[in-house]
């Protein structure tokens, strides 16, 4: 190269095309090859504008892998892992700090020890691709993305994690999770990688012709992107066709607290500046407004709360959708839930929702955590709880006219199955409506991230999708994927939305059949390791 580029991409290419002329890959260069797999993973996630990194992430980490042994297998693909999550999950430190209080020298031991063990992912990934690739040869193609699809999916994390997520800008590549969700993008962009790895060897060492493998990947690649042009102008076209429906956003950007709040200075409880906010948005014509999970508001606790809210959407006539603690005794024991409210065009409570996936460390402790010995460490760096938080039970739907708006509170957009589970077969004239917090993570690239794994649910499930953050960036999008309309981060904002709707349309392959998709690719690699085992106890025999 005629100058400098310390891209991750450059880097990989050089590294590759040494270790070919050399022959021999020494550890060293493996682990090279492994930690820039890592920082490829993770950097769609920080910016989306480098999507195709996720795409090639895989190329560095196969030839890291090749003619390795399996504990050699095991620790590259750590190496990588750790660097990923790393990357990925920088903010882990910013969320212990707000929410805990910690100092950054012990939030960032914690975080160095979360991302240690979320690398286990992708270490016990590489481990089982290189069994089998001992026993089944010549399957590379199937066996290394399906394994880490499902290693990752199945490896107990805080909340599922899918390559997919920084993809959100690739409408095209896009569309096909309607079909088989964010795993089945996953195996896309990791067959992709292993693809480009085979021409890559076949290129090196002159060989002619492709495997019929090569060309079913080939194939399967070709008709993954020609679906997503037909999708993706499919509903385009459909979502011109539809009416609009005007709803109003709020984003207040409170400032994170781990104690309960006063109102800001010349607001109450019964009047906060939300209110002043919403006001405006029903003069401006919205059908109906929706505040994020922020800060306690006493709703639930306060009559004169009640009252005054209720007085207050009365006199707008507009229906209000918000977030706040919901406190009831559940077997002689008070518990909060983290309840969405919803107050029809009357000021009347017309329906709630409680939130069931709740965050670990944030909204409970693991059980893991709560045993003897152990609960006193985790309370020494974790602190206690303030409150108990509780789990609700079912999804629940508010219907305003002939829209059907499913409530989902925080990183419950984090799970695609459980999602899509609220969407279901009965899908027509649905909408997703995400509210979160994400000011606990401070100004960094977590709301973005949370934001994309939105778009992800809008698409899989092909319903319009409101993720409305209480720090920003709120956004609005279309079943296509394409965002309509984005609120700047970490700023206050008030927001009117004109979000396309069809009473008629709605739902998707994946909105009905998630779990079918989950356990298909389940019994896949299941297969695949029976083979193993089989193939393994031929060639001992022989």
């Amino acid at each position: 190269m005629s100058q400098f580029d310390a891209s991750p991409a450059s880097l990989a290419t050089e590294t590759l095309v040494l270790a070919e002329q050399a022959r021999v890959v020494s550890w060293t260069t493996r682990a090279l090859l492994a930690a820039v797999s890592g920082v490829m993973m993770f950097a769609p996630w920080v910016n989306p504008v480098l999507f195709w990194t996720g795409w090639l992430a895989g190329v560095p980490l196969l030839y890291a892998l090749r003619d390795t042994r399996l504990p050699a297998a095991f620790a590259l693909g750590w190496l990588a892992g750790v660097l990923c999550f790393a990357g990925a999950s920088h903010w882990m430190i910013d969320f212990m700090i707000h929410l805990k209080g910690l100092s950054w020298p012990v939030s960032a031991i914690l975080a160095g020890l979360f991302w240690l063990y979320t690398g286990l992912a992708l270490g016990f990934s590489c481990l089982l691709y290189r069994w089998l690739a001992l026993r089944v040869p010549n399957w590379d193609l199937l066996t290394f993305p399906l394994v880490i699809a499902v290693v990752m999916a199945i490896f107990p994390q805080l909340f599922v994690t899918d390559f997919a997520e920084g993809q959100a800008r690739f409408l095209v590549a896009l569309q096909g999770v309607d079909l088989l969700g964010a795993q089945g993008l996953n195996i896309i962009m990791l067959l992709f990688s292993g693809l480009l790895f085979q021409l890559l060897q076949a290129y090196y060492s002159n060989s002619r012709g492709a495997g019929m493998g090569m060309l079913v990947a080939g194939a399967v690649l070709l008709l993954w992107f020609a679906y997503g042009f037909y999708a993706l102008s499919y509903w385009d076209n459909q979502v011109r066709s539809w009416d609009t429906t005007r709803i109003g956003l709020v984003q207040p950007n409170d400032p994170p607290r781990r104690r309960i709040p006063a109102p800001r200075e010349g607001f109450t409880r019964e009047a906060p500046e939300e209110m002043v906010a919403s006001r405006r948005l029903a003069k401006a014509g919205a059908q109906w407004v929706a505040w994020p999970e922020a800060r306690y508001k006493g709703y639930y606790d306060m009559f004169t709360v009640r009252h005054g809210y209720g007085k207050e959407v009365t006199s707008w006539g507009v229906p209000l959708f918000f977030h706040d603690v919901e406190n009831r005794w559940v077997n002689a024991e008070q518990v909060s839930f983290n309840t969405v409210a919803w107050l029809d065009h009357n000021g009347r409570l017309a329906g709630q929702y409680r939130k069931v996936q709740r965050m670990p460390f944030g909204e409970y402790l693991p059980a893991f955590f709560e045993l003897p010995g152990i609960t006193q460490v985790t309370r020494m760096f974790m602190g206690d709880y303030l409150r108990p938080v509780g789990a609700g039970t079912e999804h629940v739907e508010f219907r305003v006219g002939d829209m059907r708006v499913i409530p989902k509170v925080c990183y419950e957009t984090a799970f695609p199955q459980f999602v899509a589970e609220s969407i279901g077969a009965d899908s027509a004239g649905k909408l997703l409506l995400f509210l979160s917090q994400d000011n606990w993570f401070g100004e960094t690239s977590q709301p973005f991230q949370h934001r994309d794994m939105s778009v992800l649910r809008g698409v899989e499930n092909r319903v319009p999708m409101v993720h409305l953050i209480n720090n920003g960036p709120s956004v609005a999008i279309v079943p296509s994927g394409r965002v309509i309309a984005s609120t700047q981060a970490f700023s206050r904002a008030e927001r009117l939305v004109d979000i396309p709707f069809s009473a008629n349309a709605g739902g998707s392959f994946y909105s009905r059949h998630a779990v079918l998709v989950q356990r298909s690719l389940y019994a896949a690699l299941a297969l695949l390791l029976f083979w193993g085992l089989i193939a393994g106890r031929r060639s001992h025999a022989a």
